[in-house]
């Protein structure tokens, strides 16, 4: 009887609507100035007015705070009048109560509370008129207060009530068909998502007609969110401020937590991906070509007070006398065919030093190119002048290298006659160690070893016996022959690593007070940094800062005491400029000044800048300024993920008929990218381990050197690589799919962001050279670009490649062109040596090429003949 009551035979209701239509919808929004958010809703008879208070601090109870996201706080109320019969509870009852637990549950699935964590929203519903259906539309008109009020929203929450009445779904049940027996169902919905937020059945229904009755709420829903919609866009048109959300940049909603806003963001950078990350690439590369400019560039200054107040009167009378010692040391060098110990011994002692020896020996995992030797014997002979003023805690260094040959000699020849100097001194306050090593690195490597009791290389060294104090800086003293022209400064150590750039500025103040002509990377400085000549002049001097900061090794004595923190730098003597000259005696005035500053430190240096480029001695480019170079580069690999992460989260395209590409759908399996993946690193580590434990079956069957087997070694496993896309393939079932390279690619391209940028954050020059190379790689190659063009390119750009040009390179900016063959034999030296520094000294720039940059190329060379 009930359905024959709520529907005729013709399919009308009682108020004359079909079964699926919905009631008259209208709606206002900003009714009130005084709250953040408002909006008035009728639907049918039934009237709601909603208010929204926050996001703001919780209060009362401070248990009731969540750290993570917000609080949401409902209360529904009736206004007395809102039914025939006046209540005397508007509010507080079970139905009331029950009904604020309704909307707290809907609206937390629908609100982006994770925005305003320890913070509450207060949303207030009041019924001012009831005829049914008094949820959906409190749903409905605290939505429109929601948006009012700025908070963000995963989608509009639609709610609808229906009905099952004679085998048919009532959409909107007002008041009498409510009441009139029916089987009611009500349903919250985020349309867009077609997300359930609530669903509340009262009554007893078939299970048969439940999914028949859900479809119809979800109908109904949707278009209540079109008349939503709808009131939001003539809100807007009118000009009213009452629509935060959507209208301007509200104080609650950023760039990236409005979707509307994200989505135009990421459909903007998907769009112009490629134009974006070319201006980028170009950006980078002309930033960093600009930092050799010298407006660009800072000026270089004393930061330590104690070595930049006043300048010591520097002395230093005894240069012929040290000339003499040196010639005396070579003669006695060429009596005992090496270091002469018992002569260094005796010499210093003589000088009133507290002399010792160390005996030394390394044995090399493969013969070095120069001396053919496997086993590395030698003697460092050290004297300390202990400090009379003061407890003996802290020490300087003076080192100069025995080298074979005439070279150095006169540079230990100066030692000695520092040290006599310095022994006739009271106003020392820290050690000084007189040490001459033997084997240059190699020496030096044992010699700090057994000062600082540790044993990083495997290398034998008898125990110090005798020790100064923590050592504070040092300097490392190379002269080239009796007449010196100027001075070179050599910063460069271990990985990369630069001495505190006050020791830099160190030097060259007191060549500008003595008149000593001073250079670094071997070039003077210009004047004219406004021609094209002289900035042309300062990019040299700055690219072979980088280059050799890049290639890793310690290039003189002092790049090994960096890895202990101790400041340290390398003063080479050079005869290039004709018509200069400088006496023993100005270079020991010059070093005498540097260490009485350096005296005078109550503390390490520490004031001026660790991470820097100078393009000259008098101006310097800091870390803040070269990083935008990189990072610049960097943001290609984001945008490019970017890029295949909206490809990958976007449906593929349907065909005429409605199908989807099933090529495109079929996500790829996990062997697709970890074959790869796993491959890749293997062939990292065989390129890593295998060039030295295969040298001797190498030499076995082939006729080369112990030298030649590493490095030849190493190019046949590097080539080796190349076949990686067979062998994947061949592990894998089947042909990979559209989704598996751009996965693959995804993977390869933020593994190669977070490399290079921890690179660069270890070694700056490092990390720069190879983003110029592996970022337009990583950038590009796909499957479906000219397999023989791209795959040029891609070994152009591999990391072998870019080490060869980088030999031609720095030849050229040292002005000594090198033919192709010699170029190449230089690269297979550099090979050698890079092996060689990573086994005796630490350096990492062999394995990371190794395990890391090399297997990371692979996997954008296995994109390019993805089948």
């Amino acid at each position: 009887m009930a359905g024959l009551e709520l529907l005729s035979d013709q399919g009308y209701r009682l108020d004359g609507r079909k079964a699926t239509e919905l009631r008259k919808v209208q709606a206002r929004m900003g009714v009130f100035a005084q709250a953040d958010g408002s909006a008035y809703l009728e639907q049918g008879n039934t009237k709601a007015l909603a208010v929204v208070y926050g996001p703001h601090e919780i209060r009362g109870a401070r248990s009731r705070i969540r750290h993570d996201r917000a609080v949401i706080n409902c209360q529904y109320s009736m206004a007395t009048f809102s039914t025939a019969e006046r209540k005397r509870r508007p509010h507080g009852d079970r139905k009331s109560t029950e009904m604020s637990l309704h909307l707290k549950q809907t609206f937390e699935a629908a609100v982006m509370t994770q925005l305003y964590p320890r913070s509450q929203i207060d949303i207030y519903v009041k019924i001012l008129q009831s005829d049914g259906g008094n949820y959906s539309v409190c749903v409905n008109a605290a939505t429109l207060a929601v948006i009012d009020a700025g908070i963000p929203m995963r989608d509009y929450v639609c709610a609808c009530t229906v009905g099952f009445v004679d085998e048919t779904p009532l959409a909107d049940l007002c008041y009498a068909e409510e009441s009139g027996g029916v089987s009611s169902l009500a349903l919250a919905l985020l349309p867009r998502g077609g997300q359930i937020a609530l669903l509340q059945m009262d009554a007893r229904l078939h299970q048969d007609h439940l999914e028949s009755l859900i479809e119809a709420a979800m109908t109904a829903c949707k278009g209540v969110s079109k008349v939503l919609d709808e009131v939001v866009d003539v809100t807007l048109e009118t000009g009213s401020s009452v629509s935060k959300l959507y209208v301007t940049t509200d104080n609650n909603m950023g760039l990236l937590s409005d979707p509307n806003r994200r989505r135009a963001l990421i459909s903007l950078l998907t769009r112009l991906n490629a134009p974006i990350c070319v201006v980028c690439y170009m950006a980078g590369v002309a930033w960093f070509m600009g930092l050799a400019f010298e407006p660009f560039t800072l000026r270089t200054y004393m930061s330590e007070n104690a070595m930049g107040s006043t300048m010591v009167e520097e002395r230093f009378p005894a240069g012929e006398r040290a000339l003499a010692t040196g010639r005396e040391f070579s003669a006695h060098k060429k009596k005992a065919g090496g270091m002469p110990v018992d002569w260094l011994v005796k010499t210093m002692q003589a000088r009133g030093l507290e002399v010792f020896a160390q005996r030394f020996s390394r044995t090399l995992p493969f013969p070095d190119e120069n001396k053919e030797r496997y086993l590395v014997k030698g003697t460092n002979v050290y004297g300390i002048l202990r400090a009379p003023r003061a407890p003996r805690t802290e020490a300087l260094v003076l080192s100069a290298p025995c080298t074979p040959g005439d070279n150095n000699n006169q540079a230990v020849g100066l030692l000695l006659g520092l040290a006599q100097y310095f022994r006739n001194q009271v106003y020392w306050a820290k050690d000084i160690i007189f040490l001459v090593n033997e084997h240059d690195l190699i020496g030096m490597q044992a010699w700090l070893e057994g000062y600082h009791h540790t044993n990083t290389t495997g290398m034998d060294w008898s125990p110090l016996q005798g020790r100064g104090g923590s050592i504070q800086a040092a300097l490392s003293l190379e002269l080239s022959s009796d007449v010196i022209t100027s001075l070179d400064l050599v910063l460069e150590g271990l990985n990369g690593q630069l001495p505190n750039l006050d020791l830099a500025n160190l030097f060259y103040a007191f060549c500008q007070k003595i008149g000593v002509l001073c250079t670094i990377q071997g070039k003077l400085q210009r004047n004219d940094w406004d021609s094209v000549s002289g900035y042309s002049h300062s990019v040299q001097t700055m690219m072979l800062m980088v280059m050799k900061q890049a290639s890793g090794r310690p290039w003189g004595d002092h790049g090994l005491f960096l890895r202990y923190h101790i400041e340290a730098a390398t003063i080479k003597g050079i005869n290039s400029f004709r018509q200069y000259k400088t006496d023993t005696t100005t270079i020991g005035r010059l070093l005498e000044g540097m260490y009485r500053k350096l005296n005078n430190l109550l503390e390490r240096l520490h004031q001026s800048y660790f991470f820097y480029l100078m393009p000259s001695l008098s101006h310097f480019v800091s870390i803040g300024y070269y990083m935008p170079a990189f990072g610049l580069l960097a943001v290609i690999l984001l945008l490019r993920a970017l890029d295949l992460w909206v490809q990958l989260a976007t449906p593929p395209p349907r065909t005429e008929d409605g199908v989807a590409d099933t090529e495109q759908m079929s996500s790829p399996g996990v062997l697709s990218v970890l074959t790869p993946l796993v491959i890749s690193h293997l062939t990292g580590v065989a390129l890593y381990m295998l060039p030295i434990g295969f040298q001797e079956v190498a030499v076995e069957h082939f006729p080369v050197s112990e030298t030649e087997a590493v490095v030849l070694t190493a190019i046949a496993i590097y080539t080796a690589g190349l076949a990686l896309p067979h062998n994947t393939h061949r592990l894998l079932s089947g042909e990979g799919t559209e989704q598996g390279w751009k996965v693959l690619k995804l993977v390869a391209v933020l593994y190669l962001a977070v490399l290079l940028g921890c690179t660069a954050l270890i070694n700056f020059s490092l990390g720069f050279i190879l983003a110029l190379t592996l970022v337009p790689v990583a950038a590009f190659v796909t499957p479906h670009v000219p397999k023989v063009l791209s795959a040029f390119i891609l070994v152009i750009l591999s990391p072998a490649c870019t080490l060869l040009f980088s030999v031609f390179f720095f030849q050229e900016l040292q002005e000594m062109p090198v033919s192709f063959i010699d170029g190449w034999m230089l690269f297979l030296s550099v090979i050698s040596q890079g092996i060689l520094d990573h086994s005796l000294y630490g350096s990492l720039v062999y394995p990371l090429i190794a395990l890391l940059v090399y297997p990371c190329w692979l996997l954008f060379w296995n994109i390019l003949f993805w089948k």
